[in-house]
């Protein structure tokens, strides 16, 4: 068994693509980095507290648009601020799941919330196939795959 992608091998892989692919991240803008007070707050808005891969992204990278993924971030004046993504995903989303990447295919990419503590490894959630477990064991292995190669 391999050990997860760290924060650190995702900034590498990042920069190389930066490096070696800059128009993909001049698509559109990213949502700046959070606080950790941002978070905080995001964490209060949603009653959960988020996976430590997750928060560790959000304040590194912001989330936003990153390359040809879309991550719900913390920052309250964007299009993909998690806790209004939440609200809206919360009338199709089953209880229990937290909403923090949209496949424009009608479904997300979630993580499993159980007492208010979401787990690390996200899942994917469509209304045709219900909730399907991924291969990636954090936010920084889906953000590796999806940010930066079409699918």
């Amino acid at each position: 068994m391999t050990e997860p992608m760290t924060l650190e091998e995702l900034r590498s892989t990042d920069s190389r693509y930066r490096r070696e692919k800059p128009k993909l991240f001049e698509l559109a803008q990213s949502d700046p980095p959070a606080a950790p007070e941002e978070l905080n707050a995001v964490e209060d808005s949603i009653g959960v507290k988020l996976p430590k891969s997750y928060r560790d992204f959000l304040a590194a990278f912001g989330g936003g648009t990153v390359g040809l993924a879309v991550i719900f971030s913390a920052y309250s004046d964007g299009d993909w601020c998690l806790p209004d993504r939440q609200r809206d995903a919360e009338e199709f989303l089953p209880s229990g799941l937290l909403a923090f990447s949209d496949d424009f295919a009608g479904g997300c990419y979630v993580f499993k919330v159980t007492d208010g503590i979401a787990d690390e490894r996200p899942w994917h959630w469509n209304q045709d196939g219900g909730l399907s477990k991924t291969k990636f064991a954090n936010v920084y292995e889906f953000v590796a795959r999806y940010a930066y190669e079409p699918a």
